[in-house]
């Protein structure tokens, strides 16, 4: 599981222990659902973009914004990912996330469509919810107006969306500190799940909401989990060198006697191995 960098959940148990949740553990339970899911490395995602400190922290809605700025985290419903996750539902409590996401250094929003009335309610993750149809999640005291108008009020940011619904897959993204851009002809969700990290988010509870969320909007039932492509590993360098005819072995430095540790006043010397006329 470390290979492929896992997440922290907080499971609230007797001491409050985080819970390790692997990119397996993800694909395990979406499996459990009838969906298909596979791990990729970050290298052979070339759309996997930076996070700029300007780009919203918006909907993982895969549909064009009117909003240029696309490289933030996506997250459910934007700024409701954090409130639906802690339980939240008065708008009291909706501002303070508003303020917290800001001094986190992300910038918080919400949005609608152009085709919903009111066009608030074009976001399928805040109907879900409001309607309480999902699972563990009390539905707000607030309708959608109501949460626009206290996202805005807070310092937050609404964006609309246009047109229907094409995506074609689902983004599960592992990679800290990276999203991809919504790209209009190649239509996909992406749920930057690292975030839930950021804000000490419930990791099973919110990949939990956010499989629900596609299937209950008829999305695709098919995943790519995008997880850190590994540092170079000791076999790595084996394939490397017999790759270029020669022999390698790996072994473990208690078999190796005469390995000792350095000292400062050491030279950092050629690798040369003839006597030298320095101690």
């Amino acid at each position: 599981g470390t290979r492929m960098g896992g997440l922290y959940s907080s499971v609230k148990q007797k001491n409050t222990q985080s819970k390790m949740v692997t990119a397996e553990d993800i694909v395990g339970v979406l499996e459990g659902r009838g969906w298909e899911a596979e791990i990729v490395e970050e290298s052979a995602m070339p759309a996997l973009i930076k996070t700029s400190p300007n780009g919203l922290m918006k909907c993982v809605d895969g549909r064009p914004s009117d909003n240029p700025n696309m490289d933030g985290p996506k997250t459910l419903g934007g700024v409701y990912a954090i409130t639906t996750n802690r339980g939240i539902t008065d708008i009291d409590g909706l501002k303070k996330v508003v303020e917290e996401v800001k001094a986190k250094g992300f910038v918080p929003s919400m949005h609608g469509d152009d085709h919903a009335s009111p066009c608030t309610m074009g976001c399928g993750f805040f109907k879900l919810w409001s309607l309480g149809k999902l699972e563990g999640v009390t539905p707000p005291d607030f309708d959608s107006e109501a949460g626009q108008a206290a996202v805005l009020e807070a310092g937050g940011v609404y964006e609309q969306l246009s047109g229907s619904h094409k995506e074609k897959i689902v983004y599960i993204n592992l990679v800290p500190g990276t999203t991809i851009a919504p790209n209009a002809d190649d239509q996909a969700f992406v749920v930057d799940a690292w975030i839930a990290g950021e804000f000490d988010l419930d990791v099973g509870k919110y990949l939990t909401a956010a499989a629900s969320t596609v299937e209950q909007l008829g999305g695709p039932l098919k995943a790519k989990l995008i997880v850190p492509s590994p540092a170079l590993t000791a076999e790595d360098v084996v394939g490397v060198l017999k790759g270029r005819g020669w022999e390698a072995e790996i072994i473990k430095e208690s078999t190796v006697s005469n390995l000792i540790p350095v000292a400062p006043e050491g030279l950092m010397k050629c690798v040369d191995a003839r006597p030298s006329n320095h101690p």
